[in-house]
């Protein structure tokens, strides 16, 4: 593949308090996805690249968040999809210095997806969120119902205090570090 000239970006929950919202603990995922969505788009943008909004904020369930997602994504011409989320496990009450850190999922790591899902993983953990990798599932709706190649990001723990406080300081720099993932990829593409 060439340049990632066009990107969808999108939370991938209904907001806050609606059915199908996200993971909420020491930070709320669908308040904090779109933040970050925003964000990533504006700056794709300042970089000349097309980027539209797909998030969804009117789902009736999972599924019908998820559907219509895809539909949105589907109906632009774009180069790759992006599922901005935020990951959550058991409950941590004590700040020990360590995050639980940041992946990104995909169907495989193929392609694009694959060699920008790696890029995203390095910056991200250049903030300080310990690098999990790129995972590979064949179990996720946005991965299997998108007609481009897709990735999504799990940038932090909700569930961790030391990765809420880390995301809560750096909020601007995880935007600009998921887009400059983007900008290397097409520096050498």
């Amino acid at each position: 593949m060439s340049k990632i000239k066009a990107v969808t970006v999108h939370g991938g929950h209904n907001p806050a308090g609606k059915i199908a919202c996200g993971a909420s603990d020491y930070i709320d995922e669908s308040k904090e996805d779109r933040i970050i969505t925003k964000k990533v788009i504006r700056l794709l943008k300042k970089n000349g690249i097309k980027a539209y909004d797909c998030t969804v904020n009117n789902g009736t369930s999972q599924i019908d968040v998820l559907r219509k997602i895809c539909e949105k994504c589907n109906s632009k011409t774009r180069d790759i999809d992006i599922s901005i989320h935020f990951n959550s496990a058991d409950h941590q009450r004590i700040l020990d210095r360590k995050t639980t850190g940041t992946e990104v999922w995909v169907r495989d790591t193929t392609g694009v997806k694959g060699d920008l899902s790696k890029r995203i993983c390095n910056q991200l953990s250049k903030i300080g969120f310990r690098n999990r990798g790129v995972k590979t599932t064949s179990g996720l709706w946005v991965l299997n119902k998108t007609s481009k190649p897709a990735l999504l990001i799990e940038v932090c723990f909700v569930s961790d205090p030391d990765d809420a406080a880390l995301y809560k300081k750096n909020r601007n720099v995880v935007a600009k570090a998921i887009v400059q993932a983007i900008l290397n990829y097409n520096k050498e593409h």
